[in-house]
Formats: structure tokens, C-alpha cells, sequence
């Protein structure tokens, strides 16, 4: 089968995802005041969808690639690596939480603004339970920072289940695999609101999610099966096409608006989210070939911003909250482009500043302790 591939683009695509979510978590005081930017902003969340395909693309491909080329997949090399990459700056920030001072955690954690939430719990945050904690309360955490750590427990959650599949599974079941997980994914959209009557907290677990997965895994299946036979069927597909398809996906993503209320289960709420796989699984898709014209070199800024944007995902919420305050403080609220431009620039600027050294002077060594453990000499 030959040597695993390296997909160019996909830094990127995880440096777009995350843009998404800092969008949405910058805290305008007012939609109203600010209409263009309000319409941007709004749907935020299909940047964790994207995160998830683009999970689902990769985690797939190289588990099938393993299976295919050796007839199994190393369970504890998998786990290895998925540990050192993930671990480190999850559990430097949850035990931050839990033993700094609170006059301290009070400047950057963010207390949610309606005034309700749960208190932490390390039972659930320690074990990439905070999603379901989420769903016992029916509320967010208090830690409005934290907020979004159910993406990562889904995550976790997601690679117990794809590498224990990939191993069982014969390889002439997991295309079936991967579709009856879009199917299951579907099905619990339509149960869960008929089932947990939860007012605030629903589709935050792994099975309402499973189609992001899956579907960026279809793609993963078949350039693992043969890359050169996709590849040369996307390069068939006429150029204008291929931009058009990007073009449709950024339109997508552009004028999407989120469906309300989740309580009850309807067209929009049961399919969308599979609608938004295949977009962003085509997407992907016509990047894939290694002489596209569509890419993005290792070398493009872009593709850095992806590379450390696990930390960016991470930090930026920190810094909003901090920033936000200290804008308080100085009475500059944001109601105005001059005040919304200076926070956006200072918060983006110090979440890539942070996010980078975090990257280069601690996640890294874990990365290269991953390198040598599990590649083999």
C-alpha cells in the first residue's frame, strides 16, 4: 500500500474551523449595533462540525490505511499518539481550574452571563465526561471558558470508538461500518428529544454527532482503499466545478442559520447535520489530489495557524474573558467598530501569540515523545 499520505491542505481547513468559533465567541454587547458582523458570527458551531470531519477524514484514513497495509491496527499505538497530542493541554487547563485560586480563575474563566450553571466537577472533567455532565444539569458549566470542552470529551469518545471498530471490523464491513454510522447518527437525532426533555442540552454527545465522522470516514475508506483512483477521478471532475464546490460550502457556511428550538424532532434538526458533512467531506475532497491547483502549501501561513490550532481553540476563549474585562475596566465597551476591531485584533493576536509558544514549548516535546515511542526503527 505504500507510505501513509500527507494531506496539504488540512491545517488550513482546522485553521478555518477554528475561525468560525473565535468569531462566535467574540462578545458583542449587541447584534443590533453591529448587523454585518451579527450575521457572521451567528452559527458558530459548524466550525466543531468541520473539526469533526476533518477528524473523521483523517482518524479513518489511517486506520483503514494500517488495516489494509498489515492486516490490523495497533490499538496501543494508536492510543499513544491520541494521548500525547490531546492530553497534555486538556489536563494542564482542567487542574488549572481546580487548584488556582479563585480570585484568579475569576479573571479569566468567565462566569456564564445569565447567571446559572453548574460547579465544576472532576469526576466528570478529568474523564472527558464534561458533555454528559452537561446533559445530567441541563446547563453549561459556570466556567463559560470551559464551555466548549464537550468537542473534546466527543472527540475522545470518537477515537475509543473508530479504533476499537477499525480493529474488529473486517475490511470488507467497514464501508458498511461508516454508512450505518450516518444512519444511527440520523435515527438518534430524531429519538433523543422524543427521550431526554432537556430544554438546553441536547446533540452534545457522540452518537448525534456520529455522521461528521463517518462521512469525512467514507472519504478516509476509499483514498485508503486507492488514492490514485480517487485522486484521478477528483483531477477528471472540470476545474470550475471543484470552485464552485468550494464556493457553495463558503456560501454554506456564510448564510447558514442555526435551527430552534432542538426540543422536538423535525426535518431541518434531523438532517442538517448530515447535509453539512457532505458539503464539508466534498470540500475536502477536491483538495485532495497531490497536484491540485486547489491547495494549501505546508508553507502558508494558513496551514501554521492549523497546526496550533488546538491551542487556539483552547486559549482564545481565555483571552476573550480576560480581555473583555480589562476593556470593561477602561470603559471601552464594545459598541462600536473601532472598539469590536481593537478587541478582535488584540484578542486573535495574543490567542496565536500564547497558542504558539504553548505549541513550541509544550505540546511539542509530547509530540516528539509520541515520535519516538511509536515509530519504529
Amino acid at each position: 500500500m505504500g507510505n501513509k499520505l500527507h494531506f496539504h491542505s488540512l491545517d488550513a481547513f482546522r485553521f478555518f474551523a477554528f475561525f468560525k468559533v473565535f468569531l462566535l465567541h467574540v462578545p458583542i454587547t449587541s447584534a443590533v449595533a453591529f448587523p454585518v458582523f451579527g450575521f457572521l458570527k451567528k452559527g458558530g458551531g459548524i466550525g466543531v462540525s468541520f473539526f469533526f470531519v476533518l477528524s473523521g477524514f483523517l482518524i479513518s484514513y489511517l486506520l483503514i490505511h494500517e488495516k489494509i497495509s498489515t492486516n490490523k491496527v495497533d490499538i496501543k499505538k494508536f492510543f499513544i499518539r491520541r494521548t500525547l497530542r490531546i492530553w497534555p493541554l486538556f489536563f494542564l487547563i482542567i487542574i488549572l481550574m481546580f487548584v488556582l485560586p479563585v480570585n484568579i480563575k475569576t479573571l479569566f474563566l468567565g462566569f456564564n452571563e445569565y447567571g446559572y450553571g453548574y460547579d465544576l466537577d472532576w469526576h466528570f472533567s478529568f474523564f472527558f465526561l464534561e458533555n454528559y455532565k452537561m446533559y445530567l444539569t441541563d446547563m453549561h458549566p459556570n466556567a463559560t471558558t470551559i464551555t466548549m470542552f464537550w468537542t473534546l470529551c466527543i472527540e475522545e469518545h470518537f477515537y475509543i470508538l473508530w479504533v476499537f471498530a477499525m480493529f474488529f471490523i473486517p475490511k470488507n464491513r467497514i464501508l458498511l461500518f461508516l454508512i450505518c454510522s450516518v444512519i444511527l447518527a440520523i435515527v438518534s437525532r430524531f429519538i433523543e428529544p422524543l427521550v431526554i426533555h432537556n430544554e438546553h442540552i441536547e446533540t452534545q454527545e457522540i452518537f448525534t454527532n456520529l455522521d461528521f465522522f463517518a462521512i469525512g470516514g467514507i472519504l478516509g475508506y476509499f483514498v485508503a482503499k486507492n488514492f490514485e483512483k480517487v485522486a484521478g477521478f477528483i483531477d477528471s471532475i472540470p476545474f470550475f466545478i471543484r470552485v464552485l464546490t468550494v464556493l457553495i460550502v463558503i456560501a454554506f457556511v456564510v448564510f447558514q442559520s442555526e435551527i430552534y428550538p432542538y426540543h422536538y424532532p423535525s426535518v431541518g434538526n434531523v438532517f442538517r447535520p448530515t447535509v453539512i458533512a457532505i458539503l464539508f467531506t466534498c470540500l475536502i475532497a477536491v483538495f485532495i489530489p497531490k497536484d491540485s491547483k486547489l491547495k494549501f502549501s505546508d508553507k502558508n501561513p494558513l496551514s501554521y495557524l492549523g497546526k496550533i490550532s488546538y491551542g487556539l481553540y483552547i486559549y482564545h476563549a481565555f483571552v476573550m474573558v480576560g480581555l473583555n474585562k480589562i476593556f470593561i475596566h477602561f470603559n471601552l465597551p464594545l459598541v462600536n467598530w473601532a472598539n469590536l476591531s481593537l478587541f478582535m485584533l488584540i484578542s486573535f493576536i495574543s490567542s496565536v501569540v500564547i497558542s504558539s509558544l504553548s505549541y513550541h514549548y509544550f505540546e511539542k516535546p509530547f509530540l516528539r515523545l509520541r515520535e519516538r515511542i511509536t515509530i519504529k526503527k
